[in-house]
């Protein structure tokens, strides 16, 4: 890139705050890692990782002191972009904005990609509410990634602007989308396992329905979290030939992964709008999913996906069947899941991030 163009880039006033998207377990790393593949400069500072709790406090305190030398040398940073979730998020991204805002009175960005924000938020004790008010109210815009957070977040903060900019997700080339070649079908389930995500009502109605189900699918799971759980539960089910554990799939075992598959599958009970189902449509595999948070945004019931209601095994049984014993709408519903996924290529999203930016600085 030419230096006069590097110059000209509107993310040259902007630095991004966040989890360290290199190794990344979780969809705000996935969703910066390719802001950072389609961003030119890509300032950023991670404020947490993915090891032991020592390390993550020592990386903390160095990101505070990171951000604070850039933000004394770089005079061209006028925007801070806080990528947020809950919990010990909220605390990180509190302490930053503090300094970013109050000492050097930049202007913030909030990038709320919580699933279960407002429950955390209605839950939480007076501090915890003060922090996410201290967040949301001086920030020169919220980001949100579906619709349905208008209301909560107008209802209880003081919002100046609240947008709405999906998740990317990258183009697949068409090689890497295939079609199921044999008579098995193969589920994916790709996340964190843990109760909210659904995959253990997934396994138990495997283990109860398994003498219909056997050598008809195959269930790939991947993620992290209760993997001992996991894995007991689908040895002590008899279903070790059915449902597999894979691990933690990323970079080129995904797209094995998700090549080799046939539906993608997330049975959760709270979501933003999950990476996973948007990188599915990319690979043009129909999503089983539930209707929470973004996602019936982006799953049209019959078209490019099925939609039923989180925790009722009666409705997922019936749309496992019925994929397994009729393949005829299967063709059709691809081409639509990889339609889907063009909104919410990287172009389009930096065409948003950039009005933002503008209309903020």
């Amino acid at each position: 890139m030419s230096l006069s163009i590097y110059m000209a880039s509107p993310y040259n006033h902007v630095l991004y705050i966040g989890p360290d998207y290199r190794n990344h377990r979780g969809g705000i790393g996935a969703v910066l890692s390719i802001y950072a593949k389609n961003i030119e400069p890509f300032n950023f500072i991670a404020t947490n990782t993915y090891k032991n709790k020592f390390y993550e406090v020592f990386l903390f305190f160095a990101s505070l002191f990171k951000l604070v030398f850039l933000l004394f040398k770089d005079t061209n940073i006028r925007i801070v972009h806080l990528h947020g979730a809950k919990d010990g998020s909220i605390v990180r991204k509190f302490i930053v904005c503090f300094i970013a805002k109050k000492i050097f009175s930049k202007k913030i960005v909030f990038h709320s990609h919580a699933g279960a924000f407002d429950e955390f938020y209605q839950k939480g004790s007076g501090l915890y509410k003060y922090m996410c008010r201290f967040l949301v109210n001086n920030a020169e815009a919220v980001v949100v990634l579906s619709d349905r957070w208008n209301d909560f977040f107008e209802n209880n903060f003081r919002v100046k602007k609240i947008i709405v900019i999906r998740n990317p997700v990258e183009h697949r080339q068409p090689a890497a989308i295939s079609q199921k070649s044999n008579s098995v079908v193969t589920f994916l389930f790709l996340g964190r396992i843990a109760d909210h995500k659904g995959i253990f009502d997934l396994v138990n109605l495997v283990i109860e329905e398994q003498g219909s189900l056997r050598g008809k699918c195959k269930f790939l799971i991947g993620g992290n979290h209760e993997v001992d759980r996991l894995n007991k539960t689908i040895t002590e089910g008899g279903i070790e030939d059915l449902a597999e554990y894979i691990g933690w799939v990323q970079d080129d075992d995904k797209d094995r992964f998700f090549t080799m598959s046939d539906y993608f599958i997330l049975p959760t009970y709270h979501e933003a709008m999950p990476m996973t189902i948007l990188e599915a449509l990319s690979y043009g595999k129909p999503v089983i999913s539930t209707p929470v948070g973004g996602i019936p945004e982006v799953i049209e019931d019959n078209k490019n996906g099925y939609l039923f209601t989180p925790g009722d095994m009666t409705q997922l049984k019936k749309i496992i069947f019925e994929v397994l014993h009729d393949s005829s709408k299967y063709g059709s519903m691809s081409k639509q899941a990889m339609n889907s996924a063009r909104n919410f290529y990287p172009e389009s999203i930096k065409t948003e991030l950039e009005k933002l930016y503008s209309e903020i600085s």
